[in-house]
């Protein structure tokens, strides 16, 4: 392991551990948003992303270590080990099993993630940001341009695609001036506002020429929820680039 990269796993593993300290119970969901904080906070150079990403025997680094940190043999140390796990009111937490915490204390948990939602919402709009920025990259594309929500990215031959990022595939909005542009939601836990957003706006989507991917940020990937790329680079970033065809099959029967 370099030197340099063993000064920013101290960082991230500084990082998580300052958040795990100050709560000794937290939801899945923030954490793995905390996790994404830590490592673009890390600023890694290339090469110490992908010497991380062996590590962690994950393509993209944030996913790997929020794995890792949950997983039996994880590679920070020094952090408090999450190795216990309980669902309040559909959400899920993780703690460590012996703190032997009761009902007031997991009732206080869900309390402040309610309180917190807004602003783990907006991290998670930036952290889907550092994800797509990632998944362009590989397909040869940087970001050129970010205005007012869009962000634009071109390639060596100035092929430009724009992006809108949105917190949830319910407030994916198809508005004027989207016309051959991306719109970008994390994945949920339930596939129900998937099928709502599909029978509801995906004629729409369809007709404004505008493409819908959905990112899974624990695993790191984005794939196609309504229409394809033209650049084929793009295509081959997808970790399952047939989804939209398989839900326009599926799904698509029903709005016959």
């Amino acid at each position: 392991m370099s030197a340099s990269l063993n000064e920013k796993i101290e960082v991230i593993e500084s990082c998580l551990g300052d958040i795990l300290t100050q709560k000794e119970i937290i939801s899945r969901y923030e954490l793995l948003q905390r996790v994404y904080q830590c490592v673009r906070e890390a600023d890694l150079s290339s090469e110490e992303r992908s010497e991380l990403e062996e590590m962690v025997s994950e393509k993209n680094v944030a996913a790997g270590i929020f794995h890792n940190v949950l997983g039996k043999d994880p590679i920070f140390t020094n952090i408090p080990k999450l190795d216990s796990a309980m669902q309040v009111n559909d959400v899920m937490f993780h703690f460590v099993h012996t703190g032997n915490y009761g009902d007031p204390e997991f009732a206080k948990a869900f309390s402040k993630y309610q309180k917190a939602e807004e602003e783990l919402k907006a991290l998670s709009s930036l952290n889907l940001k550092d994800l797509l920025v990632e998944f362009m990259d590989g397909a040869g594309y940087v970001l050129k341009e970010e205005n007012s929500g869009k962000l634009t990215f071109a390639n060596s031959n100035d092929e430009r695609l724009d992006f809108r990022i949105f917190a949830s595939i319910q407030e994916v909005e198809i508005v004027d001036g989207m016309k051959g542009s991306v719109a970008i939601a994390p994945h949920g836990e339930s596939p129900g506002p998937f099928i709502d957003f599909f029978h509801e706006k995906g004629i729409e989507a369809d007709k404004s020429e505008v493409k819908v991917w959905v990112a899974n940020m624990e695993a790191g990937t984005i794939d196609p929820f309504i229409g394809y790329p033209k650049d084929m680079e793009i295509y081959k970033q997808f970790s399952n680039p047939r989804l939209a065809l398989m839900v326009k099959d599926h799904w698509g029967r029903r709005m016959e």
